[in-house]
């Protein structure tokens, strides 16, 4: 049995479990919570980060990698763009990894971290009964990392993240007007990508995390530049038409 471990929040746990879901492949998911994920991953792994896989005593990590092993070892076949090459669909994919993966998590966090309660409850969602009390406590610590790890706080690194989203938004846009789809005439693992990677800047109703309808100013702002275009709303027919909830869920939060 393979097992997946994850944030609930995380955009790119997002794209490997519906990867995994799109697949049919059966998995137990182990939902952590940031910050004392690290007791688990690093058992595992030199690395902390999440998503992370395990399968027959190997551990994958980086979500285009799981993708890949998805293909190469779990017999995947509907992820590979029917009318894309392989190697296009490789480079299309690192860009919006580039753009959408680490933008959302700088430009968004650069917004939120300010917002206590509100990132407490994004990250608690989900998790055990103490997740709340924990991060009254060690929410200054855990919210330091992140933005350290991101660089929220330099605002030409944020201006230039805004800039590369808005770059990539205009590529895809560019693309969704020839063909249906990012990879052709039918989902691909580059749609995948996309739609997990900005689910929470677009918050599609049929995502697991419950997004919060009142977000700050400057997340109003963001998202009006990119509301309604045609890689906004690719992203909530992807969730609406192709994220099939899984048959039975058999989610597991654990804390260590």
């Amino acid at each position: 049995m393979l097992r997946l471990y994850t944030f609930n929040i995380s955009h790119f746990s997002e794209k490997v479990r519906w990867a995994l879901d799109f697949e049919g492949v059966p998995y137990e998911e182990s939902v952590l919570l940031p910050g004392p994920h690290m007791l688990v991953t690093r058992r595992l792994s030199k690395r902390s980060h999440v998503p992370l896989l395990v399968h027959d005593g190997r551990v994958v990590q980086d979500s285009s990698v799981v993708l890949d092993y998805i293909g190469t070892q779990l017999g995947g076949g509907e992820l590979v763009p029917r009318n894309q090459s392989l190697d296009e669909a490789h480079a299309l994919e690192r860009e919006i990894d580039r753009a959408f993966g680490l933008g959302v998590q700088r430009v968004l966090y650069s917004f939120m971290l300010s917002e206590r309660k509100l990132v407490t409850e994004l990250w608690s969602f989900g998790g055990p009964k103490w997740a709340r009390a924990f991060y009254a406590l060690a929410y200054p610590g855990v919210a330091y990392a992140v933005s350290r790890m991101y660089k929220t706080a330099d605002a030409a690194r944020v201006a230039e993240s805004r800039e590369r989203f808005r770059i990539m938004f205009d590529k895809l846009d560019a693309l969704l007007v020839e063909q249906p789809y990012l990879g052709g005439q039918a989902p691909s693992r580059v749609d995948i990508t996309a739609a997990a990677l900005l689910a929470p800047v677009c918050r599609p109703p049929e995502h697991r995390v419950p997004w919060p309808c009142a977000v700050p100013e400057r997340v109003q702002e963001f998202e009006a530049e990119l509301r309604d275009r045609p890689t906004w709303k690719h992203v909530l027919r992807m969730y609406a038409q192709h994220r099939a909830p899984r048959a039975a869920d058999a989610t597991q939060a654990v804390a260590s």
